[in-house]
């Protein structure tokens, strides 16, 4: 039933800015109403997420991460998703393209997406629960029913679309954000169901079908049992039995008609029972449901609750239990000299016997007894509990924590001198503890190293991994779900990205099996006859084999949330870089590295020429610009790499370098006095190299010195043209020279501007360099030499002379118009 109806604020498509804002001020806002049915309050807690910048897939680093809190007994969670798409530059959002942006929802800890279907490295555990994905392109709905409460985690980024490599002004720029509004609708004041031996009196008639219990299980709780007693009819039914159907569950509330564990109690004469699992999952709480069947009946009746708990006069302890010294030699088992020094804060334990027997001693006083227990925590004596056998009993092994400073860097230990598997007659139980945020960003390594040091023994090991509690035990045997269960008979280590907090239980059991020398039969044997070893690794790292050698591991954070992902190189994928379905040679790679870098070679005829026509600038500048271009796109590459110095540097160089060779380009065209030449060169490298440190890749870096300066040349031209009273350049130049250089300039620039893309940069880009520095013999004009500037200033004072002088000033009007010819 809801209470309250919260709708997101309409955000109409000209206001989306004035929406975004709106819903960035209510941040996280909680909002409860209480309503009450049937004695059982029903509340409404909304959660309103900022909206975030979606990026493209390149990793989980690049998803945007949002975090939910469900409240325990949840109805129905329901999560509205909002896309918005804003263009930059002052363009109407209708001129970016739609994109769908995904969203994948994880209870417990990050989701694990895999948005290319790339390979996951070996044994990397993928068997989630509660994963939901949905694809938003503007609005929609997520509806999770009786969800599991606690930390629920949402990704969200773009799909991989394989870019154009274009100038970032000459397109619009489209931003996706996402915002996200989580209602929840839960329970309140459940009835609690008691284990002290109290009964709890129900009545169920036409106006309330349903009933619902909670039971909060202890950790030494090997099994319980829901019992339904004393059920009565009105009016009186002859039908045996009670007409209700009990449903029990785990942590969140059951969901009716579903396969979970549920009772049919009409078909029982006499009292109806719903058990738990054994044991059930610890320290949580179990909610019981209670349905009426179809009819026109009042039913009322007894719920009971008995618990099967472990014996704790056994004297194993949890880890902050306790035990005295008196009984230390009558408590402990005979395999505890594994333990060869227990240091404690209390004391110190030492355990020098052997298989055989032997002693304990200790400093005589109360002591810590840490790293196994048998779930011993025990109810308060009351006759409703039952005191299990010893056997029934798993033996827990605790796994110290040994934390580094580093994030994601955590060993679980069994021991520090010896971390074996202990050898018994019982099962290997080992226990951990996931914590959340600090370590469910990180990868869980479970790993075991079997050893023999018999060649006719094979040593087999099952073990069971399971969230909560440990398996069910059948004698020395234990029963684990498939979906839960691994095998191996050698070294294998286990991978566990973003593993799910809580208690972790490692249940091992080893088979050995004596194998004849021709390999075809073998027979099993019983393995504490035999001498082996079975060691567990258990430990927390940021990334899968720290990503490899195709990728690097690193840490990303989210508000106060932090995790580990691998970015991946040179086009490897998957989780930890190992997919190199996409990803080229390395003879491939090697000719992309020789295209981009020799390309640059081709300045050295454009050198040549502006040293011989005496443009010493330039040369300089091309030089400079071949150099960094060169060694850039050596250190640009992954694989195939030398960097000669830091990479930021060689990519400021790079781009600055080549703007300021059209800058000495165009200044060398122009017809400037020697002054104004390097007044022109001094302002071009200023400004470009401000440019280029503010934006090295935007537009009007190159857009604004290039066209101030081709005004310049244009200006200077048409002076020349009155000056000289006919056309400057001549048409020959024109034609021969200025035209092809211009087709060849604008062929890199159309080529380096629209047509490339990731696949094809290396080849395009190289095009690029061998058209510019192509371009430049053609258009660097030719040096005069300094004879004729001389005669040419005296011109005007040979006009006044006598007709003798004529023909020397017919001489050298035709030689100044063959170096106007040449220019």
């Amino acid at each position: 039933m809801h209470c309250l109806s919260f709708g997101n604020p309409k955000m109409a498509e000209d206001n989306q800015l004035l929406g975004l804002t709106l819903l960035n001020l209510i941040l996280f806002l909680s909002l409860f109403c209480p309503c009450f049915v049937g004695g059982v309050a029903v509340r409404e807690n909304v959660e309103v997420h900022q909206t975030k910048v979606m990026h493209q897939w390149n990793g989980f680093g690049s998803a945007q991460v949002f975090h939910f809190t469900i409240p325990r007994a949840a109805i129905v969670s329901r999560f509205e998703l909002q896309a918005v798409k804003l263009a930059g530059n002052q363009e109407s959002a209708a001129s970016c393209p739609n994109r769908t942006i995904h969203v994948a929802f994880q209870s417990g800890s990050f989701p694990v997406v895999n948005p290319k279907n790339a390979s996951f490295p070996a044994n990397t555990w993928l068997k989630r629960t509660n994963a939901f994905q949905v694809n938003v392109s503007s609005r929609s709905w997520l509806e999770v029913k009786n969800p599991a409460p606690g930390d629920w985690y949402a990704a969200g980024y773009l799909s991989h679309q394989p870019e154009k490599m274009t100038q970032r002004d000459l397109t619009v720029s489209c931003t996706y954000m996402l915002g996200i509004i989580h209602t929840t609708v839960y329970l309140d004041e459940i009835p609690v169901l008691s284990d002290r031996g109290a009964l709890y009196h129900k009545m169920l008639s036409s106006g309330s079908d349903i009933a619902g219990f909670r039971y909060f299980v202890p950790t030494n709780t090997l099994s319980f049992q829901v019992t339904i007693s004393d059920c009565h009819q009105a009016p009186v039914n002859s039908t045996a039995g009670c007409p209700v159907i009990l449903l029990l569950k785990p942590a969140s509330l059951p969901l009716p008609g579903s396969e979970e564990n549920n009772v049919n109690c009409s078909t029982m004469e006499e009292d109806c029972s719903i058990n738990s699992d054994t044991p059930p999952i610890q320290s949580t709480w179990y909610y019981l449901e209670v349905t009426r069947l179809p009819g026109n009946l009042t039913i009322s009746f007894n719920i009971e609750v008995k618990v099967t708990a472990c014996d704790k006069s056994q004297g194993y302890l949890d880890e902050v239990g306790e035990i005295h010294p008196d009984q230390v030699n009558s408590s402990l088992p005979s395999h505890v000299h594994l333990w060869k020094k227990v240091i404690t804060n209390r004391g110190t334990v030492m355990a020098d016997q052997g298989p055989d027997g032997g002693s304990m001693t200790t400093m005589g006083e109360k002591v810590p007894i840490k790293r196994k227990h048998r779930f011993q925590r025990s109810l308060a004596k009351s006759s409703h509990i039952e005191n299990t056998l010893t056997n029934q009993c798993p033996v827990i092994h605790w796994l110290q924590r040994f934390k580094s400073p580093y994030p994601f860097q955590t060993s679980f230990v069994l021991d520090e001198v010896d971390p074996g598997v202990p050898e018994s007659d019982r099962l290997s139980v080992f226990s951990f503890h996931i914590l959340p945020v600090e370590d469910t960003g990180g990868t869980l390594n479970i790993g075991l190293d079997i050893w023999s040091p018999h060649p006719d023994l094979l040593v087999s090991v099952r073990l069971c991994i399971r969230v909560g509690a440990p398996p069910s035990q059948e004698g020395s045997k234990f029963s684990c779900e498939p979906h839960h269960e691994l095998l191996t008979n050698g070294t294998n280590t286990w991978y566990f990205p973003f593993p799910e907090p809580g208690v972790w239980y490692l249940t091992l059991d080893k088979t050995c099996w004596n194998v004849s020398g021709s390999g075809n039969d073998s027979v099993e044997v019983n393995c504490s006859n035999l001498t082996s070893a079975v060691e567990l690794r258990t430990e927390i790292t940021p990334c899968i084999n720290d990503c490899g050698q195709n990728g690097a591991c690193h840490t990303y954070y989210s508000g106060v949330f932090f995790y580990a992902a691998c970015s991946c190189e040179d086009d490897w994928t998957g989780w930890g870089c190992t997919d190199g379905t996409n990803s080229l040679s390395y003879n491939s790679k090697l000719v992309r590295v020789l295209l981009l870098t020799l390309s640059n070679l081709m300045f050295i005829p454009a050198i040549c020429v502006a040293i011989y026509r005496k443009f010493y600038v330039a040369a300089l500048v091309y030089t400079f610009n071949m150099f960094f271009s060169t060694f850039y796109h050596a250190c640009d590459e992954q694989t195939v790499r030398y960097c000669l110095t830091k990479y930021s540097l060689l990519s400021f160089c790079d781009f600055f370098a080549s703007v300021l060779s059209f800058v000495v380009t165009l200044v060398a065209m122009a017809k400037l006095p020697e002054p104004w030449r390097g007044l022109a060169h001094m302002a071009g490298a200023l400004g470009v190299s401000a440019g280029v440190q503010y934006d090295a890749h935007g537009l009007w870096v190159f857009a604004v010195p290039v066209g101030v300066l081709a005004v310049v040349v244009l200006i200077s031209w048409i002076l020349q043209c009155r000056k000289r009273k006919k056309m400057y350049p001549s048409v020959r130049r024109i034609l021969f020279y200025l035209l092809p250089g211009a087709i060849l300039a604008g062929t890199g620039l159309i080529t380096y501007a629209f047509f490339e893309t990731e696949s094809n940069y290396a080849y395009l880009h190289s095009l690029w360099h061998v058209c510019i520095s192509g371009c430049v013999p053609l258009v660097l004009p030719s040096r005069r030499k300094k004879a004729a500037a001389a005669s040419n200033d005296h011109s005007e004072e040979l006009l006044d002379v006598s007709a003798d002088y004529v023909p020397e000033l017919r001489s050298y009007s035709a030689s100044d118009s063959m170096l106007d010819n040449m220019e």
